[in-house]
């Protein structure tokens, strides 16, 4: 059994299904560039556009191309749908007791949360709120501190390594979804489970108990 006092999540791949929508964006996005997608695909997970674009070639790391990216993601992610027991996670919790921390920037994690069926939450910390992303523990660090806790009261749901990293960095407990990586891509996280349905979750007296099935 895990206590906490609160949750911190990422979005892609966590609470929502946008695996493929963040391909879509990115093919498209490659097709007006001129750049093959194969040669970034692996470059688009879990990271800030701009590092994506810097990673791809460093001449596109610009506000314009960066403007582009953000115009296309808000259109597709319209499509993003929730990944399988997160909404009921999520209906489980104190609404002020979780919190959002994405690489992505806020528009995007506000339109796709809002198309898979969430409330947004009070606090989120995106893209345009930190210097350093993922794996960087700033993002989970600066969560935390809106939530008025300390990081070691904090359980984090990530997908990806480099959140994972950022989450541990952090002091945080880390849960790793198998969403989107392999278990040995995961395996610094704390627990590594397969879905929201391995878990119950209970609340009393403001703290949290989150226990396997």
């Amino acid at each position: 059994m895990i206590e906490c006092k609160n949750f911190i999540f990422d979005v892609d791949a966590t609470l929502v299904d946008t695996e493929v929508v963040i391909e879509n964006i990115w093919k498209i996005w490659s097709e007006a560039a001129g750049v093959e997608f194969s040669e970034i695909q692996r470059h688009i997970h879990g990271r800030k556009i701009g590092e994506t674009l810097s990673l791809v070639n460093a001449s596109f790391a610009n506000i314009e191309q960066e403007e582009l990216v953000k115009k296309i993601a808000s259109q597709q992610m319209t499509k993003a749908t929730p990944i399988p027991g997160a909404l009921d996670f999520i209906e489980q919790l104190v609404f002020d007791s979780w919190a959002i921390a994405t690489s992505g920037p806020l528009e995007v994690a506000r339109t796709s949360l809002t198309a898979s069926g969430f409330v947004l939450p009070e606090v989120m910390v995106c893209a345009e709120d930190v210097e350093r992303g993922k794996p960087d523990p700033m993002p989970f660090l600066l969560a935390a501190e809106r939530l008025g806790v300390q990081p070691n009261e904090c359980v984090v749901f990530e997908d990806s390594p480099a959140g994972v990293k950022s989450a541990k960095e952090a002091g945080c407990f880390t849960i790793a979804l198998l969403t989107t990586h392999t278990e040995s891509d995961l395996k610094d996280a704390d627990l590594i489970v397969s879905g929201f349905h391995c878990l119950s979750v209970i609340q009393s007296n403001g703290i949290y108990v989150l226990a396997l099935k």
